[in-house]
C-alpha cells in the first residue's frame, strides 16, 4: 500500500465532501496545518477528539560522540514536535 501525499488528501476531502473545489480542500488543508505548526511554535499542543494529540516535547541535554574525531560533544535539549494516538484511533488501526 502507497503512502497519502498531499494531494492524496487534498483529493479524499472533495469526494468526502459535496461541492468542494480542489482550490478549497487545497486552502482548506493549508489552514489546518499552519494553525497545527504555529501551534506548536508557541508550545501549546492542539487535540482532535477521536484523533490524537500533537504537543512538543523538550528533548534533554545528552552527551554524543562526535562520529569522525571520537570526541564527547554535548548535544543541547530541545524541542520536538511529537503525536499522540487517541485510544480510538489506535483501535482503528488495530483492527478492533
Amino acid at each position: 500500500m502507497a503512502d497519502l501525499n498531499r494531494q492524496d488528501v487534498i483529493r479524499s476531502m472533495m469526494h468526502q465532501v459535496d461541492g468542494l473545489s480542489y482550490r478549497m480542500a487545497s486552502a482548506s488543508l493549508e489552514a489546518m496545518v499552519t494553525a497545527i505548526t504555529q501551534a506548536l511554535v508557541e508550545q501549546k499542543s492542539v487535540v482532535f477528539q477521536d484523533f490524537g494529540k500533537f504537543a512538543v516535547r523538550q528533548r534533554s541535554a545528552r552527551q554524543g560522540v562526535h562520529p569522525q574525531t571520537r570526541s564527547l560533544v554535548e548535544i543541547p535539549a530541545v524541542p520536538v514536535p511529537y503525536f499522540t494516538p487517541s485510544p480510538k484511533l489506535k483501535k482503528l488501526v488495530r483492527g478492533q
